[in-house]
């Protein structure tokens, strides 16, 4: 599949719950749609993710659609450039809204050459399909762990990435990767694996589901992708498959040098 064959409209799903979830086009085969933003209008109007450069246009198009005029919020969970690719084409339309990341991730997203470049690296022509990230000001953006509001709770869950964070509104869990990557279908059933990008850190991943365990979440909303309502069980589930996979490799491991 060509990249012309390729819708470049985002696809719009929406539920009772002021709750918009927006999947992404991006030009390569098998990633339309796996990557996505989502939405919260029932309180402070938030945009969590913007997804890759190259979707930017339709993200665009996809707010205006909903009528969303206005952020509260632009939310990072993490700055893989399929998460944040978009943000500084994002970050001048919403020119009034602050832009939460990780502490650490505010270097690179001010001067994003050495994320790009990383990004080129690692993924090939992958990073050629979500496109270079633009920089951001530094004056728009706001550490994550200085967030400061009633409705919002930031919760540091490094494991898929050192720089990355979770968010709570209500009973609203926006977990990136932090719960794995979760595909459902018509029938009701699911895949749900880990997100395991080099170098993955089990421990610390570990750690950060119990952290937003102790939430008590009841909706998970998933980077990659959709939403399930029985958040505790899955993020459970995840961890129970963390170890499973772990007992899987060890045989390998001892093998192998381990890198610590």
């Amino acid at each position: 599949t060509n990249s012309e064959s390729m819708t470049s409209k985002a696809h719009i799903e929406h539920d009772s719950r002021s709750l918009f979830l927006i999947k992404l086009p991006v030009a390569r085969a098998g990633f339309d749609g796996f990557t996505s933003a989502w939405v919260y209008t029932g309180g402070p109007t938030v945009l969590v993710d913007v997804g890759p450069g190259s979707a930017s246009a339709a993200l665009l198009e996809a707010l205006a659609e909903i009528s969303v005029s206005r952020l509260d919020y632009i939310l990072l969970t993490h700055i893989h450039i399929d998460h944040c690719g978009g943000i500084g084409t994002l970050a001048r339309a919403f020119d009034h809204a602050p832009v939460v990341c990780h502490p650490k991730a505010i270097s690179h997203l001010v001067d994003p050459q050495r994320l790009w470049q990383g990004s080129l690296k690692t993924l090939g022509d992958t990073a050629l399909a979500y496109g270079p990230i633009e920089p951001v000001e530094a004056h728009r953006i706001v550490p994550a762990d200085q967030i400061d509001s009633e409705h919002l709770t930031a919760v540091a869950t490094p494991g898929h990435a050192a720089h990355h964070y979770s968010y709570l509104i209500g009973d609203l869990l926006f977990a990136g990767e932090a719960g794995g990557v979760c595909l459902s279908f018509d029938d009701g059933r699911f895949y749900l694996r880990p997100a395991t990008p080099p170098r993955f850190f089990l421990a610390t991943n570990l750690d950060s589901i119990d952290r937003l365990l102790h939430f008590t979440p009841q909706i998970i909303c998933y980077g990659h992708i959709g939403s399930r309502e029985n958040a505790g069980s899955m993020l459970r589930l995840h961890r129970d498959q963390l170890l499973r996979w772990r007992l899987m490799i060890q045989p390998f491991q001892e093998k192998a040098p381990v890198d610590d």
